[in-house]
């Protein structure tokens, strides 16, 4: 996909893209959102132009009435967190969807993550991305700030699928580059090895950094909801394996429990708050439980 800026089929997405997240949010009852900052703001300092995002009650409408400047008021005991969205757009997250990539985990993490990033910029929270696995993006890092919003959505737009998400070199790496004290929420299906990735999750208890992960899943996947023998691939590489659903089924639950119960030990060792989505979720429901802190 060309990233040019006047590439017509890029903006369009990125125009679905919001207008998705802008739904979802309005969708989302205002009163459920506990702010991500520390304090409340007791003490003004200064001003600082306003940016589209920026929430409308911190304008200081005294100074647009007397300069036709829209500044916003800033206060000595406001902490602003800092919030990342790491979101994994790994081969297979695409599984199962259409030629488009509709009705796939993929679909729900882009979704949601443009989601997310919308919602916490109408409340002022700095907001950043890291992109992991997938190819054709521009940015796949961009810095939490104020600003942020218009390039987070178009890496969203413009990120094809692919790859590994390599979350074991990935949270190493934000470990030891994301601020200290804010906030990181990671979207992804999870499908590497635990005992690969989990201990590298100490790295990010080191900056104190507050881990929130949405694990998407299949249910249908899970639950091996196949009619006849199949031979199971991954988009991200290694051998097909030939299955027969109906004999391999009584025993994929108790595969899947481990699987869950080995994720959760991993982060509730290291604090992080684990949060299991069905791929087709209300995602207003999942804003409510991630942004609330509720596991």
């Amino acid at each position: 996909m060309s990233s040019t800026p006047w590439d017509a089929a890029l903006l369009a997405r990125i125009a679905h893209l919001h207008l998705q997240a802008r739904n979802v949010v309005e969708g989302w009852r205002q009163g459920g959102h506990r702010s991500l900052r520390t304090t409340s703001a007791i003490e003004f300092v200064d001003h600082q132009e306003y940016a589209p995002g920026d929430p409308i009650r911190h304008v200081d409408w005294k100074v647009a009435a007397r300069t036709d400047r829209l500044v916003i008021r800033r206060h000595a005991a406001e902490r602003e967190v800092p919030v990342t969205l790491a979101v994994d757009f790994s081969g297979d997250l695409q599984t199962r969807g259409g030629e488009d990539g509709s009705g796939s985990k993929l679909s729900t993490a882009t979704v949601l993550a443009a989601s997310l990033a919308v919602f916490l910029r109408r409340h002022g929270d700095p907001v950043g991305l890291e992109v992991l696995g997938g190819r054709g993006v521009k940015h796949r890092t961009i810095p939490a700030g104020s600003r942020t919003l218009p390039s987070i959505l178009r890496s969203l737009a413009e990120v094809e699928p692919g790859g590994v998400a390599g979350l074991s070199d990935a949270f190493h790496a934000m470990g030891n580059r994301l601020p200290r004290k804010s906030v990181l929420i990671l979207i992804s299906d999870l499908m590497e090895e635990p005992s690969e990735w989990g201990p590298q999750v100490a790295a990010l208890v080191r900056r104190g950094i507050d881990l929130r992960v949405i694990h998407l899943h299949d249910p249908a996947e899970w639950a091996l909801r196949l009619s006849e023998p199949s031979r199971l691939y991954s988009p991200e590489g290694g051998d097909e394996l030939p299955l027969d659903p109906v004999a391999a089924r009584p025993a994929m639950a108790a595969v899947v429990e481990e699987y869950v119960q080995e994720v959760r030990g991993y982060l509730g060792r290291q604090r992080g708050q684990h949060f299991l989505i069905a791929h087709d979720a209300p995602l207003d429901g999942v804003l409510r439980g991630v942004l609330g802190g509720r596991a």
